[in-house]
């Protein structure tokens, strides 16, 4: 390997991370390490005991003299903050791991943004795993309910009263162990980086938000926040589950700048420095007013290429910039597409996947498709029934795509959409 090729090492690469990183652009520059497996806080293994303070002792011990220049992840659930730790062992750029710990509690996040932003904070309480405290037999309904330590908004959702709730929180004795042990990591980081209050088995209530949902991505550098656009959300009718993600967004200039303003805020009083972020935020046309749903700190791994559709730059080039202790720059020119967008296709049923497109025919849609991705999660044989259990739905393919307007990147969703064909059992 040529001595001017940085060595980056990417913690649980998801499969977007490792499509993004084999960019053309990218060789001859960079060579990407990867550790561990995405999701791998949810595999069969993490029921055994998925040990994430031994995970961060081998990485740093493998790589303390491998000649990495930068390390990051982008999966939220353990990845970003071991990224930090890891960064923080090697004397390497990165966010403080404290920081990054405390912001993925989502108690302590909504802590943080009442005292910093309330207008934009929705009410909220804490709901203990042992029962309702007095505090909570209060609550106004309908709320919604969530996880202090989630991601995928797995166990999240509305809740008409306190029947529902006491349903919601009901776990059998094989349930609550399969949940203590796959939170077990994160509250492992939890003792060692925060005060002991509340451990990641809590949920939080919170006054339900409605209107049009959005993701707002950044990056903070040297305490300087820099926003790279501002992403639509649109859910299955009835539902909370993603259908499809677009940019950019529709909402007034007005509205997405107050917006703007929210996530700089946000991202500057958060003592978090040196990464990428997302902020999902929710404008409610009715009231105009905007609240925080919450904050990630880490970048939106399936917008990358919207971004890049659309504006020319892409989200993970500041990513590594952040990394690797360079000053990034986000200079938006003249993408290929006026417009993008990244569809997620569901089924409400089933439990098992018996059937799937072939790798060929998905680089077949791609070839026909010019500037389209496709993803396949559901592979054959692959059950459905946890993402069924915590989701509602099993997400089984992500379809992004360009076009030259909203209404031409639906149309060709529609036609990669004909030709990928699952089965469910």
């Amino acid at each position: 390997m040529r001595q001017d090729v940085k060595k980056i090492l990417v913690l649980f690469p998801s499969e977007w991370d490792k499509r993004e990183l084999a960019a053309p652009r990218y060789a001859g520059r960079y060579s990407f390490l990867y550790e561990g497996r995405a999701g791998e806080p949810f595999r069969g293994s993490a029921l055994l005991g998925f040990d994430v303070r031994r995970f961060i002792d081998r990485v740093v011990k493998r790589h303390a003299r491998s000649g990495i220049v930068g390390v990051f992840s982008t999966e939220d659930m353990l990845g970003v903050p071991a990224a930090a730790i890891v960064a923080r062992r090697l004397g390497l750029p990165g966010p403080e791991p404290r920081r990054v710990i405390l912001a993925q509690h989502k108690f302590y996040a909504r802590r943080l943004q009442e005292r910093v932003l309330p207008e934009a904070t929705p009410r909220f309480t804490l709901i203990s795993p042992h029962g309702l405290s007095a505090q909570a037999e209060g609550l106004a309904y309908p709320c919604f309910v969530k996880p202090v330590k989630a991601t995928f908004s797995v166990l999240a959702g509305r809740v008409e009263g306190e029947r529902e709730l006491l349903e919601r929180l009901r776990f059998g004795p094989i349930e609550r162990l399969v949940l203590k042990r796959l939170l077990r990591p994160f509250n492992d980081l939890l003792a060692l980086y925060g005060d002991g209050e509340c451990d990641a088995l809590h949920f939080l209530a919170e006054d339900l938000v409605e209107g049009t949902q959005v993701t707002l991505d950044g990056c903070v550098s040297d305490g300087r926040v820099e926003i790279f656009g501002v992403v639509d959300s649109v859910m299955y009718p009835g539902t909370h589950a993603f259908h499809r993600f677009e940019y950019p967004s529709a909402l007034a200039g007005s509205v997405r700048g107050r917006m703007e303003d929210v996530a700089r805020r946000l991202a500057a009083r958060s003592g978090y420095d040196h990464g990428c972020f997302n902020v999902e935020m929710v404008h409610d046309p009715r009231t105009d007013e905007i609240r925080i749903i919450e904050m990630n700190l880490r970048l939106s791994p399936q917008f990358a290429d919207l971004y890049e559709s659309v504006d020319g730059c892409n989200p993970y080039d500041v990513q590594i910039d952040l990394c690797t202790g360079r000053r990034p720059s986000w200079n938006r020119t003249t993408g290929r597409f006026p417009h993008a967008a990244s569809i997620a296709l569901r089924t409400f049923s089933g439990s098992r996947t018996v059937a799937a497109p072939d790798p060929d025919t998905v680089r077949d849609i791609e070839r026909q498709i010019p500037g389209s991705r496709i993803l396949v999660f559901g592979k054959p044989g692959r059950t459905m029934k946890w993402e069924m259990r915590a989701l509602g739905s099993y997400r089984y393919a992500v379809m992004n795509l360009g076009g030259t307007s909203r209404e031409a990147v639906l149309d060709a969703a529609r036609v990669a959409g004909e030709r990928l064909v699952f089965r469910f059992r």
